[in-house]
């Protein structure tokens, strides 16, 4: 098999530079352009067959080896947060309310640097490299679009396989487990109508913010005896906005939030259940409500066992011999669950946390950093299962 250590080696510094380009240079779901042509320029250089513009910002490169062997894919994603960074470093945003804040700029930079290194021995290569870079992973928007482009069926892939760095994890170490790792997750706007009037004569009005209060709290309620208490699913309200001023009584309340559980049967059981619930609440009260969705939202991830199996080993070979370990699923989604149900495959995640900050700080916040010894080792794992996969 090909050694690629030596030259990831090499490209040390260039993968720290490149992440913290990114880092630098944020941009939002379906908005990441400059991100888009950075990463085609550098395949193109590295003499991939490069296509751009899927589903938007999407790109795809491919390496085609010398040698004959299988197809086998690997996936990035690229947009970054509407969050503004409060950790002051030279390679902070410079993007008013945008930041890198799980990790995404270090997953671009790690296939980008993957492709250059296996690239050079393209003599060597068994088989094709198709490397997806998706748009817009953190609202769930992007995978489904570039299935749709058949990015998968056009080149011929046979498995997809991705990593995810996490702050939560310590450096040198990797989880990978088999079978469900990552929560389904579905977005959800619920819109209280009532009929608005002066703060002062609340009997004279129906107050949608108080009955969506009593809505929010009743969500849990309704989450607690809908799941058993041994599997898991998490209901969060991110947003609650109504009213123009302190003495008016609106006429309406928007909440968004997601839903995230680990099982197909709970994610349709809840949504059935928590649309009845809010328009029975309200109903109650005078008020309507409603439930929407956006979009289809995405599935559990489900890693295939086989190349789970193929992550493990190769892990084992590049970490200290407790380095690997399953972990537990977690409740966090990843539309890379999409990929997954059309190829087999596995999406493993590789300690980043950075050093002297307890406890780590958790992705989606303004402080979030990683430690970017994750990349080196994410980068050789990387390389051994896409060799390995590819002359299996």
């Amino acid at each position: 098999m090909i050694d690629v250590r030596d030259d990831l080696a090499r490209r040390g510094e260039a993968l720290i530079a490149l992440r913290r380009d990114l880092h630098r240079h944020p941009e939002l779901g379906f908005a990441e352009h400059r991100t888009a042509a950075l990463v085609a320029d550098r395949l193109h250089r590295a003499g991939l067959e490069v296509t751009t513009g899927i589903a938007g910002t999407g790109v795809v490169g491919v390496l085609r080896g010398d040698r004959p062997g299988r197809t086998i894919a690997w996936r990035a994603d690229m947009d970054a947060l509407p969050l503004r960074e409060a950790i002051d470093s030279p390679f902070r945003s410079t993007i008013p309310e945008a930041m890198h804040a799980c990790g995404h700029d270090g997953h671009t930079a790690i296939a980008v640097t993957l492709a250059e290194a296996l690239a050079a021995h393209r003599a060597e290569l068994p088989g094709s490299a198709v490397f997806v870079f998706q748009p817009a992973e953190e609202v769930l928007g992007g995978a489904r679009p570039m299935l749709e482009a058949r990015v998968l069926e056009t080149h011929g892939v046979e498995e997809i396989y991705g990593l995810h760095l996490t702050s939560r994890t310590p450096v040198g170490k990797v989880e990978a487990r088999s079978g469900v790792s990552m929560a389904s997750a579905d977005f959800l706007e619920i819109e209280v109508t009532g009929r608005g009037g002066h703060g002062a004569y609340p009997h004279l009005s129906v107050d949608p913010i108080t009955i969506a209060a009593q809505i929010l709290i009743g969500l849990q309620q309704l989450v607690a005896t809908t799941v058993p208490a041994l599997r898991s699913a998490v209901l969060t309200i991110g947003q609650f906005t109504a009213g123009t001023a302190a003495n008016i009584i609106p006429e309406r309340a928007v909440m968004r939030g997601s839903l995230r559980t680990l099982s197909a049967r709970d994610r349709r059981e809840l949504l059935d259940r928590l649309g009845a619930y809010v328009q029975a609440m309200a109903t109650a009260q005078r008020a309507h409500a409603a439930v929407r969705t956006r979009g289809d939202g995405c599935p559990p991830l489900v890693n295939h066992e086989r190349q789970t199996e193929l992550v493990c080993g190769c892990a084992r070979a590049e970490l200290a011999p407790d380095g690997l370990f399953p972990g537990e699923p977690v409740l966090a989604s990843d539309d890379m669950a999409l990929f997954l149900e059309q190829r087999p495959g596995c999406y493993f995640r590789v300690g980043a946390a950075p050093e002297g900050r307890t406890p780590p700080p958790p992705h989606h916040s303004p402080d979030f950093e990683i430690h970017e010894g994750g990349l080196a080792i994410g980068a050789r794992v990387a390389a051994r299962v896409l060799l390995h996969a590819l002359q299996a």
